[in-house]
């Protein structure tokens, strides 16, 4: 690893926050017009306070589940149906066992739930040993899970089987293995039922980790990602700041056509952790996943690994000062991206990337505090390609 990335990671293992929460950027759409782009999370637009229909806090016990008599958050899950708005009252509900959302709404009346507006709800295993079997579990079909945090937990944060749900404005860290993780069965028959179709978008997972842990199902860092889709068909991953967790910051993993778009992810790799930022597939059936407009940065290996992924198709990223830009397959299709690392590994289909092109890549910035980092240098003649093209 270079010298840079070194000192890079050591200031962000150190506890500094030096990343970004979301940049700005425009391209030109094929009209000629300017559009703008933003990597990283959109603000969090909340649900009207007079669309609450189910209330809960962290010491409710009450049975209506009304605002004046608030539920538990167990009672309130039991009570949640098609169409229910369940707004969570702020401060921390200790879990002390698994939570389930099971319920199964519909596509035109999902069951939400939501920090309660101006609050927020904090969900907190800290009081469970490491490898305890308690996480939050997403079982169900059109739920919306939003603008609230989970940390601590002993195992994942979330543990997603269900389809068709949506987890939006979420603060998921300091969990025991990864912070979002999207498992099924791979023996269900057809392949790809279940942990489905789910979107995970302007979220923050950080600092996921199982370094130091040798139980059970634990790799002293090696199974701790920020985001893991880990099987399932079409989920997408967007929009999101995945920094500093102990194996890789979104990973494919055994899923098909899944989408990784408008990402940040930095600093990822602790301890046995593999420590890319984008892994974009596994062993069979892993296939068909896209990767565009991704912001990859600082991980302690690879930028954006295909990772044994079949048709695997990267477009519009930017890596820096990775220990490598990307590693590709032979059907890998890159177009139109920035490396600014020496070092690309693999055969594959490429169209117009930077290192076809004449010239050095430079930036207006290498601050992640500027509106202008790892933005091309103007007249640089990289300016309409990688993940922020102005």
């Amino acid at each position: 690893m270079k010298l840079s990335s070194l000192i890079f990671l050591a200031s962000l293992i150190s506890g500094s926050l030096i990343g970004i929460t979301s940049v700005h950027a425009g391209t030109i759409a094929p009209d000629g017009t300017k559009v703008s782009i933003k990597i990283g999370p959109k603000p969090f637009v909340a649900t009207a306070l007079a669309k609450g229909t189910l209330f809960a806090s962290p010491t409710g016990s009450g049975t209506t589940c009304s605002l004046a008599s608030p539920c538990s958050i167990w009672t309130v899950i039991s009570k949640a149906k098609s169409g229910s708005v369940v707004f969570l009252r702020g401060g921390t509900y200790a879990v002390s066992k698994t939570i389930t959302f099971g319920n199964v709404g519909s596509a035109g009346a999902p069951i939400i739930y939501e920090s309660y507006p101006g609050e927020s709800a904090v969900f907190d295993g800290i009081a469970n040993p490491k490898g305890a079997k308690i996480a939050i579990n997403v079982s169900g079909k059109f739920i919306r899970l939003r603008n609230f945090e989970v940390k601590n937990m002993p195992m994942q944060g979330f543990w997603i089987k269900g389809t068709d749900n949506v987890l939006d404005g979420l603060h998921v860290h300091h969990n025991s293995l990864s912070g979002i993780q999207v498992y099924s069965p791979y023996d269900s028959f057809p392949y790809n039922t279940y942990g489905s179709r789910n979107v995970i978008k302007n979220c923050i997972v950080h600092d996921n980790f199982d370094e130091g842990t040798m139980v059970s199902g634990f790799a002293n860092g090696g199974n701790a990602d920020g985001i893991s889709i880990s099987s399932g068909a079409n989920n997408r991953v967007e929009n999101n700041l995945v920094y500093r967790n102990s194996d890789d910051g979104i990973d494919a993993w055994r899923s098909t056509d899944t989408y990784f778009g408008y990402n940040i992810s930095y600093g990822n790799g602790l301890a046995n952790g593999n420590g890319n930022g984008i892994k974009a597939g596994g062993i069979s059936p892993s296939r068909g996943t896209i990767v565009e407009h991704n912001l990859v940065y600082s991980n302690r290996a690879t930028g954006i690994d295909y990772n044994a992924g079949a048709s695997v198709t990267m477009t519009n990223n930017t890596t820096w000062n990775n220990k490598q830009s990307y590693y590709k397959g032979s059907d890998t299709v890159l177009e139109y991206n920035i490396s600014a690392e020496s070092l690309r590994s693999g055969g594959s289909v490429e169209v117009d990337n930077s290192w076809q092109r004449s010239g050095t890549v430079t930036f207006i910035s290498t601050d992640p505090k500027s509106t202008n980092f790892l933005v091309p240098s103007i007249g640089g003649g990289f300016q309409d390609i990688g993940a922020k093209p102005k």
